[in-house]
């Protein structure tokens, strides 16, 4: 599958509201990160490919710390710009294979739905280990293969769900490589968190067409998609949450 490029669409206009989290979900991110990490310890850290932005004022708020929240895409840190209002949070573009920051920057570095998308995880997990301090720790929350069956939307668009098979990483895989790349496992823990508050609110967010799988199957078969998920939304309507599975991978450097 050809690399996802999000200067190329109009992606950053979407993403905000469909990559959404309700406030419960994203305040059980970062206490759940947090009981890793001795909030006395963080004083710098880097939201990798943090996109629009919406973990960056959480972690500086979390830790009280300052945040350097990097991405690739300027459309993306354009919109993450916007909503700056604190003096800890600074917006750079750079690659994850290329940190714009000095050795030993960062007392933690956070990837959020990012791994997937590196090209290159060997020269990135070598920049990561150089941007951290000694004993620096790395935060990594990403679906994996282990969850697919937990996203409900991936049953109504096949093309997508085939594109995470071949995409992401398994558990094993993750900590597999990160062990043999000077890194040690702290912890690992899988967040079965609210997604949306109700089936329609879910099928809004999907609608929107924010998630890079969807966006990377053909019109036609993201609308013969929707259009069956919508008949599905309005059948199965409950008002109850729904849930995804998502893992949190904590290592430490050494």
């Amino acid at each position: 599958m050809s690399e996802f490029k999000y200067d190329q669409t109009d992606m950053h206009l979407r993403y905000e509201k469909s990559r959404i989290l309700p406030e419960e979900t994203m305040k059980l991110w970062l206490e759940t990160l947090a009981s890793y990490i001795p909030l006395s310890f963080v004083k710098t850290i880097i939201d990798l490919g943090c996109g629009t932005g919406r973990f960056t004022k959480g972690l500086s708020d979390q830790f009280s710390a300052k945040v350097y929240g990097i991405d690739s895409s300027w459309k993306m840190l354009s919109t993450a710009n916007q909503s700056v209002i604190s003096h800890l949070i600074k917006y750079i573009q750079g690659l994850a294979e290329n940190i714009p920051l000095t050795d030993r920057t960062a007392d933690l570095i956070f990837l959020s739905m990012v791994y997937h998308h590196i090209k290159n995880k060997s020269l990135a997990i070598n920049e990561i280990a150089r941007v951290l301090k000694k004993n620096g720790v790395l935060g990594i929350r990403t679906s994996t293969t282990d969850s697919l069956d937990s996203y409900l939307y991936l049953n109504f668009f096949p093309d997508a769900r085939q594109i995470n098979i071949e995409k992401l990483p398994s558990r094993k895989n993750i900590i597999e490589f990160l062990q043999s790349n000077r890194f040690v496992l702290k912890g690992h823990s899988i967040i079965h968190q609210i997604t949306a508050d109700n089936l329609q609110k879910y099928f809004e967010k999907i609608s929107l067409r924010g998630l890079s799988d969807l966006s990377a199957i053909s019109d036609d078969k993201f609308q013969d998609g929707l259009n069956s998920f919508k008949k599905y939304c309005d059948k199965h309507e409950t008002g109850e949450p729904v849930y995804e599975d998502i893992d949190l991978f904590v290592f430490c450097v050494i």
